[in-house]
């Protein structure tokens, strides 16, 4: 597969998404500024799938962080950075809050709201021949207030669902109902773990023709 130089409108739209997506997250008043780094790569490659359109991308680097409630991904393509903030789960925010004296409720900025607890991921483990993987699993959603319905002019409705190691990052993000694919292919030049991957992928019910492209990837 020939490596893809300019950015078409498959990459903007994921750009602009995963831009729109962290807007929801991005709002703890008690989000500490204090990080500490947990994995730094010097190149991945995903590939990614929006309808019939398959496409590679290759990232130029990039760094994940743990703060107090979360992690904080970057990755660089093409001079741009793409940025993504992954929760951790609750039960790991409300111990590290504990130990901070920081109040377990997050709260949104301007709008005096509380989370609910679907903005927290949960932990899932794969057990793969005589490997074991523990990765975050994450479901999107629109909005994570927990008055939403009563207190905006909207319903809440699940965006998408992504996977994250702190070993290899994100693994897999799936946007509008399996539309739109992104799923890591190598790190560091090194194949990804594509036993866990695929795991993942059928759990999520991805079309035996995406699974066969991603093998060959």
């Amino acid at each position: 597969m020939n490596n893809i130089i300019l950015i078409d409108p498959m990459i903007k739209h994921l750009l602009i998404l995963s831009v729109f997506v962290n807007s929801l997250l991005v709002y703890s008043q008690n989000k500490s500024t204090s990080t500490q780094l947990v994995n730094r790569f010097s190149s991945a490659k995903y590939i990614g799938f929006h309808g019939e359109k398959v496409q590679e991308f290759n990232y130029s680097g990039g760094t994940i962080l743990a703060g107090k409630t979360n992690y904080d991904i970057e990755m660089i393509i093409h001079g741009h950075k793409r940025k993504f903030w992954f929760p951790f789960t609750k039960q790991e925010a409300d111990s590290l809050k504990a130990k901070d004296s920081i109040p377990k409720t997050e709260v949104i900025p301007g709008l005096n709201a509380t989370v609910s607890d679907r903005y927290y991921s949960e932990k899932v483990t794969y057990t793969l021949k005589d490997k074991k993987y523990t990765v975050y699993k994450h479901v999107d959603y629109n909005c994570y207030d927990s008055l939403c319905g009563s207190r905006h002019d909207h319903i809440t409705f699940r965006t998408g669902i992504t996977y994250f190691s702190p070993d290899y990052g994100l693994l897999f993000i799936s946007l509008n109902n399996n539309m739109t694919l992104e799923i890591l292919v190598s790190l560091n030049g090194k194949e990804a773990p594509k036993d866990l991957i695929l795991a993942i992928l059928k759990e999520n019910n991805i079309s035996p023709d995406i699974l066969k492209k991603y093998k060959k990837a």
